[in-house]
């Protein structure tokens, strides 16, 4: 993970969470990009999540990897804005 490229994201929304595991978790979030990731403390693992109401879900690898990867695009891009209908449309069947 470049370093840089998580320092380039706007982080409006930081906080500590608790899901299933009972472990602690962070929740960031871009308000250039909206991108949301969750980190883990105790390791500092990160990883791209989908936010909805209830639940965190989390990403495919490939996309954490990409996103993690990438300095902020400044705006939600066209295929991210896609990939969350998806997983919206996909949780109503």
């Amino acid at each position: 993970m470049d370093r840089d490229a998580w320092s380039s994201h706007n982080w409006v929304e930081c906080r500590m969470i608790e899901i299933e595991s009972g472990n602690p978790l962070i929740q960031h979030r871009c308000s250039r990009c909206r991108r949301d990731f969750l980190e883990a403390p105790p390791t500092g693992e990160r990883y791209a999540v989908y936010v909805s109401v209830f639940s965190f879900r989390r990403l495919p690898e490939l996309i954490t990897r990409q996103w993690l990867g990438e300095w902020c695009p400044g705006e939600p891009l066209p295929n991210d804005i896609d990939l969350r209908r998806r997983l919206i449309e996909n949780r109503a069947r």
